[in-house]
């Protein structure tokens, strides 16, 4: 019997945001499908415009399972993770245990198929489209809350902004001058006939 399924699938439970009062709440497996559609934006785009050659099959597969070790540690907040150098090293040696058990949990014939993409360990070009993806993830739920007058995100939206600003690639400039700006927007206001 493996516990592995039965594990991820508990993302469902996992809360983020814990430290705010939320508008919506999001859990960590609908965190994992936006990132997954974003990363996969990204590698299309570097792709197509930047003379990239990535397996966008790889780069999804790296997004789905980006966060899956939180099945087992939950959902730390960034400023409890970012809180100092100890707390950082020491949350990041909890993840990788954990994510070291999700791969124990399958029949050995196939963790070599999964370890890549839970533990994080995928090619640098593959991980920098994830970091950027769940960056934007991020950003958009600032923006859905503060559009929903959430001023409690105000400041997170602004540390967010920061780390987005800070990403030196086309692809992630190219998404957010096409994709960003109709974040906001209602299904009529996306869908007006011209």
């Amino acid at each position: 019997m493996s516990g592995f399924f039965a594990t991820i699938n508990r993302l469902k439970y996992i809360r983020r945001w814990g430290l705010k009062r939320n508008s919506f709440a999001e859990n960590v497996k609908e965190h994992s499908f936006d990132v997954c559609i974003i990363a996969h934006l990204l590698c299309v785009i570097r792709n197509r415009y930047y003379a990239g050659d990535i397996d966008p099959g790889e780069v999804v597969l790296a997004a789905l399972y980006h966060d899956a070790h939180e099945s087992v540690t939950g959902d730390l907040p960034t400023p409890i993770k970012k809180f100092n150098n100890a707390i950082h090293r020491t949350y990041k040696d909890i993840e990788s245990v954990a994510s070291n058990a999700l791969i124990d949990a399958l029949p050995e014939p196939l963790r070599e198929d999964f370890a890549d993409y839970v533990t994080e360990s995928c090619a640098e070009q593959i991980t920098e489209l994830v970091k950027a993806a769940d960056t934007i993830s991020a950003y958009v739920k600032c923006v859905e809350e503060i559009q929903a007058g959430n001023q409690e995100f105000r400041d997170a939206m602004q540390e967010v902004e920061k780390r987005l600003n800070s990403i030196d690639l086309p692809e992630v400039d190219y998404f957010r001058e096409y994709f960003l700006p109709a974040v906001h927007l209602s299904v009529d206001q996306l869908f007006v006939p011209e």
